[in-house]
């Protein structure tokens, strides 16, 4: 007995060895609970307590007389299961204003369970009840000692609005013959009293359904106008003075058929004992294990209502262990099992009670009022109470909640009638049915987690995923949030939805789960995600984690599935997860994205390492280079990339010159923030060394000057050098005649719907995205051509494909010759760059007096011509974010 450590008086009185006291004796806190409270209980607080208990006592009475009728006990059963199991909860339990006793619920259940098995009112049925009270009561307790509190989380609060709207519509049919004075054997099943009404109805007793009609709208007028005195109460009174006048002017009580409840015995609950024998307890422990579910249910639900208004902090399973010890000492004071009020809980809240020493006053002051009101007892007919029980039903039924339920969620809908309609088949297998189905429900919807489709937004480092509906997504990588667990039941419904990614777009061989909200994963989610990791890899791809809780990360380290997925696939909540991920990536497919949704799209490094775009400028020095340097420099400032200039010597000239050239381009440079990278080359030949420039640099545009032709009496309007340099470099080139600037009104680009057009088409709109300018797209026919109306569909459809990505676009047919038309509409729109297609080399060289030529030759604009072939690398490059 070491562990006891018995203190004296004079040591308790003071406080550090009295908190010594209750640190060294851990089991005090637990058994004797209101040691946490003592220190409220003061003259004030005595005094609001006996007022909150007298108005309790008050309350109590006629609901005790009432729960007991539904019971099939006697009257007085109602007001034993008030006192001692109301003290004992309340001195035992956690809550401060928890108010136990008699409640509908569980009195409709005692009643449904122990009827079979013996008559109500008999001492047998009596015995029995007891022994169903001990049980409760045991069972209640072990699991307050246990700790299982949790398991009342599993009882939904549809189940329990199902499974009081039953119990309250019992309620109410077994009352049918008392209120309507027909005989209908008790324990009836509700259809069969329904059937037993309509086939009796023809024997209605007048008098009897007189007394409980105007009992009932006594009720219902007490409480609408008179909603501080207790209605119940009201209602007796008015029934009861009703019922002796009909029997005084009418004969008597055999005249009339109105019976009265008796007299209840005054005095102290009786000593009992329940029946211990092996049949009652067999016969009884089921029915106890679904009272201690529906009564803790009730209890704690109860005491978590009123502590959020009393700022009480509620310890369930010290709740378990006051509501326990409750019943299995009140089996023994003639008590049936009792549970939580939430009337008289609220009541004794809002009658300003402030410790748990209301209940126990109110338990004294009912014990008062027994001794004064039991002989009156006699004069109450049991058809005044059938009324105040139909009340009772009533006000069970939360139609509030029903009718939401209904609203908002069809599956809790289906959840509550079945429950409601099993109680009313079988009271006891109702509950059951509820509770399978809602865990069955639970079960499904947990096995089922959305894999919801994200994008990550915000700044490196201070990133979040929002939903990725309307927003572009990257090509390779596929982020999703999973908001459920990894059990072996949620398994295959993940492990689909993952496979669906890749199946859905080959591309994305790699996954970001965002998984804050994954709180466990077991051996099978494991497992799963493992093989996920694996089958990823050997795609080419990977399985990542963002946020993932370190415990389940710990988890896949201790059974070795991170050799699988790999150290370094987890990312913490300020990570890059994008900016790490992107050099994973496919660079041949980062080279052609149109999403860039990475801040790492818009850098100048591919996934390899290798230029995004190249871009490059060959200047010569002359006045005829500003304006294509200052388009270049623009243009690389727009794109975010690199400028590659590039310059050509003579062998014996001097390099100074070569980095004048280059000084000057790069002081323009820096002045605008674009990056520069220089290549001098030594020729004499600058139509070689140009396109071998490009070429080497693997340029995807070529930014070039224009000379006007020397000869002015040439067909050729664009001069010799310049026109080899654009047949013979393997990249887009843009020609800037002297004088240009970057354009800024909007981009004509000339259609024809040859596979040159189309290559035209994507550049301008990559140009046009990147410029924020609109598009004319202008085809040119000849009038009555067959053609001219297939051209006219391809142009419209061409305009239609720009405006879905954003750009404003729109379609003109010409007709006349093309370089004309084309020029005409060029100073009719205002446009300030003219975008053609050409084919590389070969057969497709710029000849003299061609429309392209002329196009370039006559034009002040800016011309760019899109080579096939190149096209795919420039055309898929978006402007900065």
């Amino acid at each position: 007995m070491s562990w006891l450590k018995i203190p004296r008086i004079g040591d308790l009185m003071a406080k550090d060895r009295f908190g010594e006291f209750l640190a060294c004796n851990l089991w005090v806190y637990q058994f004797l609970p209101f040691l946490k409270w003592q220190h409220l209980v003061n003259r004030n607080s005595l005094k609001q307590d006996g007022i909150a208990g007298f108005t309790g006592a008050l309350i109590v009475l006629p609901q005790a007389v009432a729960f007991a009728t539904i019971a099939g006990l006697p009257p007085e059963y109602g007001i034993y299961a008030a006192m001692v199991p109301t003290i004992i909860a309340a001195l035992f339990g956690s809550s401060w204003h928890l108010v136990s006793g008699p409640t509908t619920a569980i009195s409709i259940v005692v009643f449904a369970s122990v009827s079979p098995y013996a008559e109500p009112g008999t001492p047998q049925f009596i015995e029995m009840v007891l022994t169903l009270t001990f049980l409760t009561g045991l069972f209640q307790l072990i699991m307050g000692l246990a700790k299982m509190g949790a398991l009342i989380n599993f009882i939904s609060h549809t189940v329990v609005i199902g499974f009081t709207a039953g119990a309250a519509i019992l309620i109410a049919a077994s009352q049918v013959k008392n209120f309507f004075g027909i005989p209908i054997p008790r324990g009836t099943p509700f259809f069969q009293i329904i059937e037993q009404f309509f086939v009796q109805i023809v024997h209605i007793n007048p008098y009897v359904t007189v007394v409980g009609a105007i009992t009932l709208a006594a009720g219902l007028l007490a409480r609408r106008l008179i909603p501080k005195f207790p209605y119940m109460i009201a209602a007796m009174i008015v029934g009861s003075v009703l019922a002796a006048a009909l029997n005084a002017y009418f004969g008597g009580e055999a005249a009339t058929g109105i019976k009265t409840v008796g007299a209840l015995p005054a005095g102290l609950p009786p000593l009992s004992l329940p029946d211990f024998s092996a049949g009652a307890l067999r016969e009884t422990a089921m029915p106890a294990l679904i009272i201690t579910m529906l009564a803790l249910t009730e209890a704690v639900s109860i005491s978590r209502a009123i502590a959020t208004r009393s700022e009480q902090r509620i310890e369930g399973n010290q709740e378990f262990v006051g509501q326990g010890l409750s019943n299995i000492i009140g089996s023994f004071f003639s008590a049936y099992a009792s549970s939580g009020s939430f009337n008289r809980s609220g009541v004794n809240y809002e009658a300003g009670a402030r410790t748990p020493m209301a209940t126990v006053f109110a338990s004294f002051f009912l014990i008062v009022i027994l001794l004064l009101v039991a002989p009156l007892a006699a004069y109450l007919p049991t058809a005044a109470m059938a009324g105040i029980l139909f009340l009772v039903a009533w006000g069970l039924i939360d139609f509030h909640h029903i009718k939401a339920m209904w609203a908002t969620s069809k599956p809790e809908t289906a959840i509550l009638w079945v429950t409601l309609i099993g109680t009313l088949i079988n009271l006891e297998k109702g509950i059951f049915m509820g509770v399978l189905l809602s865990l069955i429900m639970y079960l499904y919807r947990s096995s089922r987690p959305e894999v919801e489709p994200v994008v990550p937004v915000g700044e490196p480092g201070n990133q979040h995923f929002e939903n990725a509906k309307g927003r572009p997504e990257c090509p390779q990588v596929r982020f999703v949030r999973v908001h459920g667990s990894l059990y072996f039941g949620a398994v295959d419904h993940i492990q689909r939805a993952l496979q669906q990614i890749d199946e859905d777009n080959p591309q994305q061989k790699t996954v970001v789960v965002a998984a804050p909200a994954i709180s466990f994963v077991d051996v099978a989610g494991a497992e799963m995600l493992a093989q996920e990791a694996r089958r990823r890899r050997r795609l080419g791809g990977g399985l990542y984690f963002w946020r993932l809780k370190d415990s389940v990360r710990q988890f896949l380290r201790q059974g070795e599935y991170l050799k699988d997925i790999g150290e370094g696939g987890f990312f913490p909540v300020r990570s890059n997860v994008a900016g790490a991920i992107y050099w994973t990536l496919d660079p041949d497919v980062c080279r052609t994205c149109k999403t860039r949704i990475f801040q790492e799209c818009h850098g100048d490094a591919l996934p390899d390492g290798n230029r995004r775009l190249r871009l490059m400028f060959a200047t010569d020095g002359s006045e005829y280079s500003e304006a294509p340097r200052g388009i270049a420099l623009e243009l690389a400032k727009r794109m975010g990339v690199t400028l590659d200039v590039m310059t050509m010597l003579k062998p014996d000239a001097d390099e100074a010159t070569a980095k004048e050239r280059i000084g000057s381009v790069r002081q323009a440079a820096q002045a605008l923030g674009v990056k520069c990278e220089c290549d001098i080359r030594k020729g004499t030949d600058p139509t070689r060394e140009v396109p071998a420039a490009a070429q080497a640099a693997d340029s995807h545009l070529l930014v070039i000057g224009r000379r006007p032709p020397k000869d002015k009496s040439a067909d050729r309007m664009v001069g010799a050098h310049a026109a080899k340099i654009i047949d013979e470099t393997p990249c887009n080139v843009l020609i800037a005649p002297k004088g240009s600037a970057m354009w800024h009104q909007r981009i004509l680009v000339g259609f024809d719907g040859n596979p040159t057009s189309v290559a035209a088409t994507e550049i301008a709109t990559t140009l046009a995205k990147a410029t924020g300018v609109p598009v004319t797209l202008a085809t040119v026919v000849k009038e009555g051509s067959p053609s001219a109306k297939v051209l006219t569909e391809l142009v419209e459809e061409a305009a239609e494909s720009m405006r879905l990505e954003g750009v404003a676009a729109e379609a003109r047919v010409l007709t006349g010759a093309p370089a004309d038309a084309l020029i005409a509409l060029a100073n009719e729109t205002g446009a300030d760059l003219i975008v053609l297609g050409k084919r590389h080399g070969g057969l497709y060289r710029l000849l003299p007096n061609s429309p392209t030529d002329r196009l370039i030759g006559a034009s002040q604009w800016p011309v760019l011509i899109a080579k096939v072939g190149r096209t795919d690398r420039l055309g898929l490059v978006k402007e900065r974010a």
